[in-house]
């Protein structure tokens, strides 16, 4: 029974040397069962056994069981596959039982009572048939119950067939004896081979199961070590393994997708990370849709997903495909009740670029996603060798900026500020630029997002607090320095006591120093933002929202943390002499500052006209190149004296 169960359990060339060897097994253990009783038999006259019809018998028990166990092991789940299979082995019992019996010689002869030797028959089939039916049943348990009803099966049918056995002895003759004369010591012999055999196959048995553990455990690990533990697709080791076999092909043209999902941060801040998850598993499902078959869909890692397909017959049809990905994922979902929209954006790589290497595609396919999401989501981003050369040019950039802050190549410029009316001097604000040995100065739009980056915004804003505050100690007293604040920098919980080291070291007075924030830094008015903008107010420095109108301007936290300024952006100040709207929009600023007690500052006064028209507007105080673009520190001196000279005053240039 434990080979039978091995047999069934394995596929191929093992199946069938297991089944061979469950026949061997079998025909054995019926025909020492027999032979054994047999020697056990004493009618009182002499008995013996043809040799050659001996050995047949296990023969025949050993073939005849075989149809009666290949139906078993191949037809398994056939219905009443048992009860056919019992027949052909309680018929192999019996060819075996008569066969053996043929062997027997003797002083005489025999014969069989015909109602017994079918009441044999019948036993051995019926139970033969139980047996299998029993272990069928049992599946992988141990099948007692079918090694009891097989042991019935056998014993049955020998004993019942020797009840119907008639004998009529003779006087003379003399048979050939393949016994012997010691019996006992032969039944011990063929017990013990039997044994022998049994035990054999048993070990090999229960080795073979181990090995096969090992090989399923091998297998499972091997599994687990190329595939997600979420969605069960592919991880970055079997993309890999993939993207390996993909370039071994001549000929091919792949094509490749790099699928980034999108406002995941807010799923999970509002739901969880298990709904997440789920939501990973729904969009693996939606993407399998789309998929022909010998595409590959993968989780490398991260909210990424890829698909690798190995022909794509254009760069059209692979766009084409990309934008199917995007509507699908920009589809509705629900997940246990909530009905989310994400969004998704797509890097595509196709053609000549997808056979660069595995990890050269990978990468493609990561700097289109990049373009892609930069571009605001929802979008579909074809490679171009221009987009690699673009992104080493930004990293080259950021070690340079890295270098160039240990050098001190980072400039201060002050653009000075003025009041609206009488153009009195008010104060400076600090602009950083960078002092390239080669490109010569470069502005802020280019290095500040290499500092966020980078991880060294903090480093950078450390760097221009000292300089502007150290700067400003030797302006007059009634002067202020305004510098901008980074929203990473905002998130930073030492960020006041950045601010109060500055001011400290230098000796300059908190009400001389003005933070300017942008408004998409006061998006997320997370406590921590809120305590860090207290701590700012406590410690007597000014706090002005840069830039205001042009983001999402909100009367919330203009009244919560009490702005001293508003500072209209130069967008409206260089419309307002020829557009109406504008002139609405910033009367309307300059309106809202004085009526929650701000200051207004308008920047890009660049004409007459548009600093007359803020004037009558109302405007406090005006920056622009009209009246001084920015300037290193070595030039602020002399303009210092200069508008000293003037009273204070300042004229336009």
């Amino acid at each position: 029974m434990i080979l039978l169960r091995r047999a069934v359990t394995l596929r191929g060339l093992r199946r069938v040397g297991w089944f061979l060897a469950l026949c061997l097994s079998f025909g054995a253990d019926v025909w020492a069962t027999h032979f054994i009783a047999m020697l056990a038999f004493d009618p009182g006259i002499p008995i013996f056994y043809n040799a050659l019809r001996t050995v047949l018998s296990i023969i025949v028990a050993i073939l005849a069981a075989m149809p009666a166990f290949a139906l078993l092991i191949w037809r398994w789940n056939t219905r009443y596959i048992w009860a056919l299979s019992g027949v052909i082995l309680g018929g192999a019992i019996a060819a075996m039982h008569f066969v053996g019996m043929s062997a027997m010689e003797l002083c005489g002869s025999f014969s069989y009572k015909s109602s017994l030797v079918v009441a044999s028959i019948i036993m051995g089939c019926v139970f033969a048939a139980l047996a299998l039916r029993a272990k069928i049943r049992a599946r992988t348990e141990r099948p007692v119950q079918a090694c009891l009803m097989l042991a019935a099966s056998i014993c049955g049918l020998h004993f019942t067939a020797m009840a119907g056995l008639v004998l009529s002895p003779q006087q003379g003759g003399q048979a050939i004896s393949f016994a012997g004369a010691n019996k006992g010591s032969l039944a011990i012999a063929i017990a013990g081979v039997s044994l022998l055999l049994l035990i054999t196959l048993l070990i090999s048995a229960t080795a073979d199961v181990k090995l096969a553990e090992r090989e399923q455990e091998a297998k499972r690990l091997w599994h687990l070590a190329r595939h997600d533990d979420l969605t069960g697709l592919l991880n970055r080791r079997g993309l890999y393994e993939q993207l390996d076999k993909l370039a071994e092909k001549p000929g091919a043209y792949p094509m490749l997708l790099s699928i980034g999902l999108e406002r995941l941060k807010s799923v999970n801040d509002l739901f969880g990370r298990e709904l997440v998850e789920q939501l990973f598993c729904q969009a693996a499902q939606r993407l399998l849709t789309l998929l022909q078959e010998k595409d590959v869909l993968a989780l490398p890692g991260g909210d990424e997903f890829v698909v690798l397909r190995a022909e794509a017959p254009s760069v059209e049809a692979a766009s084409f495909f990309a934008q199917e990905v995007v509507a699908l994922l920009s589809a509705p979902f629900v997940v246990e009740g909530v009905t989310m929209q994400i969004g998704a954006s797509v890097g595509l790589v196709c053609g000549e670029e997808a056979k660069k290497g595995a990890e050269t595609l990978l990468n493609a396919a990561d700097i289109a996603l990049r373009e892609a999401k930069a571009a605001g989501g929802g979008q579909v981003c074809l490679f171009t060798p221009e987009m690699s050369a673009r992104l080493l040019r930004c990293h080259q950039l950021e070690q340079e900026f890295q270098n160039a802050l240990h050098k001190r190549e980072v400039l201060l410029f002050f653009q000075p500020l003025y009041d609206c009316g009488g153009l009195q001097l008010r104060g400076f604000e600090a602009l950083a630029r960078w002092q390239h040995p080669i490109r010569g100065l470069i502005g802020p739009d280019e290095f500040i997002p290499l500092a966020e980056a980078g991880g060294m915004i903090n480093a950078l804003g450390d760097y221009v607090l000292e300089e502007a505050c150290r700067a400003a100690l030797t302006w007059p007293n009634d002067l202020r320095v305004a510098v901008n604040l980074s929203p990473i920098q905002l998130k930073d919980p030492a960020l006041p006591e950045r601010v109060h080291a500055a001011l400290v070291r230098s000796g300059l007075a908190p009400c001389r120093l003005e933070l300017e924030l942008t408004e998409g830094a006061m998006l997320e008015q997370t406590g921590q933002v809120q305590a860090a903008l207290a701590a700012l107010k406590t410690l007597g420095v000014g706090l002005a929202i840069d830039d205001f109108g042009t983001g999402y301007s909100s009367l919330s936290y203009l009244h919560r943390f009490s702005f001293e300024r508003l500072k209209i952006d130069k967008s409206f100040t260089r419309e307002i002499a020829a557009s109406q709207d504008a002139q609405i929009v910033t009367r309307a600023i300059i309106g809202l500052g004085a009526a929650l007690g701000m200051a207004v500052l308008a920047e890009g006064v660049e004409t007459e006209a548009q600093l007359n028209i803020l004037r009558k507007a109302g405007c406090g105080q005006v920056q622009g190149f009209l009246l001084g673009r920015p300037m290193p520190e070595a030039d602020v001196g002399p303009l210092l004296a200069r508008v000293a000279c003037t009273g204070g005053r300042a004229v336009p240039a």
